[in-house]
């Protein structure tokens, strides 16, 4: 369990090394032998933990996943807020991190890879808004004529819109959340006839 600890310990000194690096030199500039000699390792153990350079943003990715099957865990009754609680969590984030934003999705967009990388972690993070869409309609707890397939499907789909007009026009103050919270609501009313 310790050397486990350790392990993920080492994983995220090497992200958060990489992530500075980057931000200091520009993405393109840095190596992974600089960021490895950055840590005080070696570039082979860089590569036990991301196999590319390119697999340090989708950390970041990864990271969202686990959080939110931490905080999908939270059972609050009304759907809505317990969907919104999951969202400015995430988005927490993403808010604290603002360059590292910009960065994951200039990179992200740049690179083909990147794109079939994370794929996988939007389906799983479409999959369970469904599975508590889901839940909550076998509860009665929301009734709604749409499938809760389409539902997460749009709600991820205004969740990366957020995150991407945040990141081009955060200079003029907007609050991440407060965007994605206008957004929902917006399609709330429609989801809820």
């Amino acid at each position: 369990m310790l050397r486990e600890v350790r392990k993920q310990e080492l994983k995220q000194q090497l992200f958060l090394k990489a992530i500075e690096l980057f931000q200091e030199k520009g993405y393109d500039n840095v190596t992974v032998e600089e960021i490895a000699s950055f840590c005080g390792v070696a570039k082979g153990t860089f590569f036990n933990y991301f196999p590319k350079k390119e697999h340090i943003l989708l950390h970041l990715g990864q990271s969202q996943i686990q959080f939110m099957s931490e905080i999908v865990q939270n059972q609050i009754p009304n759907l809505r807020e317990r969907l919104r609680l999951i969202f400015n969590d995430l988005l927490s984030t993403y808010e604290q991190h603002s360059d590292l934003l910009k960065l994951t999705l200039s990179e992200t967009m740049k690179s083909a890879l990147l794109m079939k990388e994370e794929s996988p972690n939007i389906l799983i993070f479409q999959q369970t808004l469904c599975q508590i869409i889901n839940e909550a309609k076998d509860f009665h707890a929301f009734q709604t004529r749409w499938e809760s397939s389409i539902i997460a499907s749009v709600l991820v789909g205004i969740y990366f819109n957020s995150l991407l007009s945040w990141a081009m026009i955060q200079s003029q103050g907007e609050d991440l959340t407060v965007m994605f919270n206008k957004q929902m609501d917006v399609i709330w009313e429609g989801i809820e006839q």
